[in-house]
């Protein structure tokens, strides 16, 4: 199914598309490669066209006039020793790459929820979340921002990590980054302000049955000198 190629203008369209329903839905389109015995699968491949500005994908399920929108599944194929990898990523350009935007629609009463995770695993360690920014040649390396959105009733939205639980605790680490021709990164942390008083800063070890952890509070070693501590209260007005 195709149309003819053109010399001199735009090549012609191919729509295909069922009709409109009265008291009745809409008929579906199917798609679907046949079932083979031997090799990998076909494939199906839908490409947008190339020109000085590559042509969109867009994928768009139905409107609910009277409910909830269609959904949009992507899930790659079951396996005997693995199922299939999902990769979605912008392409590669000699300038700038495009943008990956991952968001739920804005709503009246609430916006949807995002969850980001790995399946479970009955027979083995699940699989791991690796966030990351790209390196970078002549130029700083991309920022990571975890940021709650503002609220203007009841308490602000929390922020939690938590390390796994297992026959020994998973360790929390929180690293500033190296300074090869300079003073290393900081670390800050700040209590949230506040109109009657200020967030409070707790930081303890964990309870046990047996001996708690210990508490280690200590600048770092330094070939010249080491930093100094300061404990102290804030001036008051």
């Amino acid at each position: 199914l195709g149309t003819g190629t053109s010399t001199n203008g735009a090549s012609g369209s191919i729509a295909m598309s069922t009709g409109a329903a009265t008291s009745g839905a809409g008929g579906a389109i199917t798609l679907t490669v046949g079932d083979g015995d031997t090799g990998a699968g076909g494939a199906m491949n839908l490409t947008a066209g190339k020109s000085v500005t590559g042509g969109a994908l867009r994928m768009t399920a139905g409107q609910g006039t009277g409910g909830s929108g269609g959904h949009i599944v992507m899930t790659s194929g079951e396996g005997t020793t693995a199922s299939g990898a999902v990769s979605i990523s912008s392409g590669e350009a000699s300038g700038v790459t495009g943008e990956m935007i991952v968001a739920t629609g804005s709503g009246a009463n609430a916006s949807g929820a995002m969850t980001l995770g790995t399946g479970t695993s009955t027979n083995g360690a699940s699989g791991s979340i690796a966030m990351s920014t790209g390196a970078a040649t002549s130029g700083a390396g991309g920022a990571i921002t975890l940021t709650v959105g503002d609220g203007d009733t009841g308490a602000g939205g929390a922020m939690n990590l938590t390390a796994g639980k297992s026959v020994t605790g998973g360790a929390l680490r929180m690293t500033a980054g190296q300074g090869t021709g300079g003073s290393g990164g900081h670390i800050v942390m700040t209590s949230g302000e506040g109109t009657t008083a200020s967030g409070a800063v707790s930081i303890s070890s964990g309870e046990a049955s047996g001996v708690t952890g210990e508490m280690i509070v200590a600048t770092g070693s330094g070939a010249n000198a080491s930093g100094a501590m300061t404990l102290g209260t804030g001036t008051s007005t």
